[in-house]
């Protein structure tokens, strides 16, 4: 198996398949992971505490216990761009229309010729993703699983319909799942493939089935697998979310290989007749009628029909032995919430939705997830929860103790009001001065406010300080630079008024004016 870097979500989804009794083999298959590495992982975590017995944990206690164990590597890089300047030659050795090499005499002629320092895998890996070498046909493997274990799920583009809301024709597309064992069809219609139709149809098709398999596979689509990758996929948080509150693992396919689901492949254009039948059966009904209709069709002529692989009635199968081996639906639906990643600007806002959200300093400039219920606005960062907020209509939400004192006035409102109080601090002589540079437009001049303010707190405990700020507002000084150079030339005065001390001997040698006259 090839090296595989391990983080925090791999163990996270190792540990759970583990603690829902999941064997070491089938959880190396799903997760591309080496059976030692699994049960190494494992071993550390029942050393903490954690065993099969106990219920899951937090999800948040075991990311942080699984931060502290988990190996930091570092992969090499670089490798492939080596290749770069032999990528012609390789294509020339390897589709040679005379007498053409396969990719391993190619990687050895360049080694043995130019001492090329680099392993065959890596070479494999450049000659598989340069397309070097041509496509070949793989046949087909019908493989199949016990009852209860998978549904393969997909979306194909079925046609368009009149949508009475926006008034105009849409796209739509055929939501299905196929249950791999008994091959029951399930078939829903949608106008959207975001994330929030994606979850609730995969809801309305375990409701449909009356139960949970174990796993689903699915493709790499958006609203599913927002980063596609053979060993570290990265899932949609909703989706993710919902598969925890069923108890259901997701398997995502390889990229490019429709094989992997063959089985949900083949229901696509059977789900685009059927839509383009009810539509001519049906011309006025809209997309909640054709669904119904299309449901009543999955159970009662698809599901009573022979199938093609099986030979067998998908509906008789699937209550003879698929409805028994699969899991239970939860006692409450799953609510779907809404995921989106949001930058936290410097003035510690961000905003969702158009409202604006405030946070604490500490995490201006970081980038924090939204889970966004309809009613409740949650703030998670690093899989912690750091701010939830009641979801309404004001488009300003602010917490006051995210900001300092200065700060909350401005934004409560009451600013000019927090700048006469600072002022009266000083007397009332200073608090009349600050009063005459506010009376023009308070907040046009609270910045000068604020500045003669901080020149009073310099100079509050010289003598002259009163004397100051009553000749400042006889002469009407509304600037901070001009109020320090007033205090800064009496300041200066004072220096030199500062009489002299002298001896009993300079006394006598002193003599009144009226001697010289």
């Amino acid at each position: 198996m090839g090296y595989k870097m391990v983080n925090e979500e791999n163990i996270y989804q190792v540990f759970r398949r583990w603690h829902a009794g999941q064997s070491i083999s089938r959880i190396s298959e799903t997760e591309h992971m080496d059976r030692k590495t699994i049960r190494s992982y494992v071993r550390i975590l029942e050393e903490k505490g954690y065993s099969r017995e106990a219920s899951f944990p937090d999800s948040k206690e075991l990311y942080c216990v699984i931060q502290t164990i988990i190996r930091k590597r570092k992969s090499r890089k670089g490798y492939r761009d080596m290749l770069i300047p032999y990528e012609d030659e390789i294509r020339l050795l390897v589709n040679d229309r005379k007498e053409p090499v396969k990719p391993k005499t190619a990687y050895e002629i360049l080694c043995d010729r130019d001492g090329l320092d680099i392993s065959y895998s890596t070479f494999k890996r450049f000659v598989q993703e340069r397309g070097i070498m041509g496509k070949r046909s793989e046949p087909g493997i019908r493989i199949e699983l016990p009852a209860g274990l998978e549904v393969q799920i997909d979306y194909g583009h079925v046609g368009s319909l009149f949508d009475p809301i926006t008034r105009k024709n849409r796209t739509v597309y055929a939501f299905c799942g196929v249950l791999s064992y008994s091959r029951l069809l399930f078939v829903q219609f949608v106008f959207s493939q975001d994330q929030r139709s994606f979850v609730s149809s995969v809801i309305d098709m375990f409701e449909f089935y009356g139960g949970v398999t174990e796993i689903i596979s699915i493709d790499n689509l958006k609203s599913g697998v927002l980063k596609a990758d053979l060993w570290d996929p990265k899932l949609n948080q909703s989706f993710r979310e919902m598969a925890e509150h069923y108890g259901v693992f997701i398997d995502p396919c390889r990229v490019a290989r429709p094989k992997d689901k063959g089985k949900v492949e083949r229901q696509i254009p059977v789900a685009r007749e059927q839509f383009r039948k009810l539509k001519r059966l049906n011309p006025t009904a809209t997309i909640h009628e054709l669904n119904r209709a299309c449901l009543a069709w999955c159970r009662d002529e698809y599901g009573m029909r022979e199938h093609g692989t099986t030979k067998q009635m998908p509906l008789v199968l699937y209550e003879e032995y698929e409805n028994v081996a699969m899991k239970p639906l939860p006692a409450e639906r799953f609510v779907i919430p809404r995921w989106k990643q949001v930058l936290v600007h410097p003035d510690q806002f961000f905003e969702y939705d158009k409202k604006r959200y405030s946070l604490p300093a500490l995490y201006r400039g970081k980038k924090v997830l939204i889970r966004d219920t309809g009613s409740l606005l949650q703030v998670f960062y690093e899989h912690s929860m750091i701010r939830q907020y009641m979801y309404g209509n004001t488009t300003i939400n602010v917490t006051p103790e995210d900001f300092p004192e200065v700060v909350r006035e401005m934004i409560n409102g009451d600013y000019p009001c927090y700048l006469m109080q600072q002022a009266k601090q000083y007397g009332d002589i200073p608090a009349q001065l600050i009063m005459s540079v506010l009376k023009p437009h308070a907040y046009i001049n609270a910045r000068r406010a604020q500045g003669m303010l901080r020149v009073m707190r310099e100079y509050y405990q010289k003598s002259f300080f009163t004397q100051v700020c009553q000749q400042a507002l006889d002469k009407r000084v509304i600037l901070p630079k001009t109020l320090k150079k007033m205090f800064d030339h009496e300041d200066a005065q004072l220096q030199v008024d500062m009489p002299l001390a002298r001896s009993p001997q300079g006394n006598a040698m002193v003599r009144d004016i009226s001697d010289f006259l």
